[in-house]
């Protein structure tokens, strides 16, 4: 069994609450980790260690770590909580021992949950072109929202790529739009010839046309300031209904309809890896299962003697 060394236990409110904040500061700063990572990891944490102080614990003994995978399946998580919880304090564990506060990392050697990650949900090209093709205002605040969720299904963005885009970080010559992604990695991406006219009708509508690269945000709310990623979300949600969908899409689901609809399309599955930023190629790989399955709907519904219909086979 590993034990904090010197007797300190990292678990006690007051040093784990230091010890926590180095930890998340290091995820930040050094690793380039979202804020949303951050704060997920925050919480999980903190729920840890009010799971080790009630039950006066050790975080250097693997039985408790064990104890409170334990206590986690007793309140029916899915199975892709509890794996991204177990990640937690795996990783800060890890930093410990670095900093020479555990011994050894109590989850080595541990497996983790399967997390069964389910395939991304997308919508038809039908359903994107009522989402772009309705007729909306003329406001400015219209011009604005049509340029996004252009954006967002020509270039596969991530909502929080596209709120924090800038208008230097549009080319309009080369049709290109340079992205700071994960871990501040930067990519360039193409962006579509219906999103470039949309992009340039709302500019124009905001008196920001000819396109000069200035520095400021590229999507502003109605006080000027920088479009908010919860902004974006809600007004996604107002334009589905004005479409009739009766569907909850978030922006998330216009980037998985990007990436369907290429590989769909025959697009190359390490070139649609790049334009959304992927480290990992099993990540993009997910998209693969989708059009499989589509392709194997068709052929059962299609094919005389698909054995699925009934068939000789």
């Amino acid at each position: 069994m590993s034990k904090p060394r010197g007797g300190t236990n990292p678990a006690g409110s007051g040093e784990f609450g230091e010890h926590l904040k180095r930890f998340l500061h290091r995820m930040e700063s050094i690793r380039g980790a979202s804020p949303h990572t951050v704060a997920a990891y925050g919480r999980d944490l903190s729920e840890y260690d009010n799971f080790l102080e009630s039950r006066d614990l050790d975080h250097g003994n693997p039985d408790t770590v064990r104890s409170y995978l334990g206590h986690l399946f007793r309140k029916s998580l899915t199975r892709s909580t509890m794996a991204r919880k177990i990640s937690a304090i795996r990783s800060y564990s890890r930093f410990l021992v670095r900093e020479g506060v555990l011994g050894t990392n109590p989850c080595d050697g541990m497996t983790t949950p399967r997390s069964g990650r389910r395939a991304p949900r997308f919508l038809s090209i039908e359903e994107m072109q009522a989402i772009l093709d309705t007729p909306a205002g003329n406001r400015t605040i219209d011009h604005r929202d049509l340029a996004i969720f252009e954006l967002l299904y020509s270039s596969g963005l991530r909502v929080s790529e596209l709120a924090g885009l800038d208008r230097e970080d549009w080319d309009p010559d080369s049709g290109t739009i340079r992205i700071s992604g994960k871990g501040n990695r930067e990519r360039i991406v193409p962006v579509g010839v219906r999103a470039s006219e949309r992009l340039k009708e709302y500019l124009r509508a905001t008196s920001r046309w000819p396109h000069e690269k200035c520095g400021e945000p590229m999507f502003l709310s109605n006080r000027n300031r920088r479009l908010s990623v919860r902004s974006i979300q809600m007004r996604l949600q107002q334009r589905i209904r004005i479409c009739g969908l009766g569907k909850n899409i978030s922006p998330h689901v216009l980037r998985h309809t990007f990436a369907t609809h290429l590989l769909d399309s025959g697009a190359d599955l390490r070139a649609i890896q790049e334009m959304l930023g992927h480290q990992s190629l099993e990540t993009t790989q997910r998209y693969t299962h989708v059009t499989l399955d589509r392709l194997l709907a068709v052929y059962d519904s299609s094919h005389p003697r698909s054995s699925r219909k009934g068939g000789q086979g």
